[in-house]
């Protein structure tokens, strides 16, 4: 089992672990109607996720061809986390193999945490509708307390949480944010191959590429290294 090697694993949330996609669509989209808007399609909106609510709303502004003014990516953003808490996470998924990943991971006595540019009380929200939290030590997404990834504070502050040194710790993204954010901490980094990113992930530089979170607890090496 890969992850035994690590006293702990850490993982994104939107994208690694959970797909998420059409409920935030559907949150952004009502936000975007606020202001007259028309509505994105899922397949743009998953390439949008990853870095926080105000790069969401000015991608889909950008894709939508209205100017991005701080006025109005304020209010949306602003809007599009009040929508994401009334909606809820109806939609999302955990990804195949990720759940039982989580569970086994847990239950081998490997320290669990989460580091997403989410908005924390979103993170919080959504590993319980998923009925997830019980296996996870530790969550912290983005506030305004800290920068969001690819700086790598958020990913070093769940670590010092952990009580794990980072170099004992494997962080698994789905981005280039993630890889980014892993190589400033020292951690090392495996990447998802269905993830958010435009680019394949095997072009990202991590240390390897899976197909699926089944892969970290399985008996001998990874299947697929980038």
């Amino acid at each position: 089992m890969i992850a035994a090697e690590y006293c702990a694993v850490v993982f994104d949330l939107d994208g690694t672990l959970a797909d998420t996609a059409e409920d935030i669509r559907g949150a952004l989209v009502s936000a975007l109607a606020r202001e007259g808007l028309p509505p994105i399609d899922v397949a743009s909106v998953r390439l949008m996720i990853g870095g926080g609510p105000k790069v969401l709303v000015e991608r889909a502004l950008h894709r939508l061809g209205v100017p991005a003014r701080n006025d109005l990516v304020d209010r949306l953003a602003q809007a599009f986390h009040a929508e994401s808490k009334r909606r809820g996470n109806h939609s999302s998924r955990m990804f195949d193999g990720a759940e039982s990943a989580l569970r086994q991971l847990h239950r081998s006595g490997v320290r669990i945490g989460l580091c997403s540019n989410k908005p924390h009380d979103l993170c919080h929200q959504l590993v319980r509708d998923l009925a997830v939290d019980t296996y996870i030590d530790e969550v912290l997404g983005s506030s305004d307390d800290l920068p969001k990834k690819p700086d790598p504070a958020l990913l070093l502050a769940v670590i010092e949480r952990l009580g794990v040194p980072p170099g004992e710790t494997l962080y698994v993204g789905d981005s280039a944010a993630d890889v980014a954010a892993a190589r400033a901490a020292g951690v090392p980094v495996i990447l998802v191959s269905y993830g958010y990113t435009l680019r394949s992930a095997t072009q990202l530089g991590a240390d390897a590429v899976i197909d699926s979170l089944a892969e970290l607890v399985r008996p001998g090496p990874l299947a697929q290294t980038a």
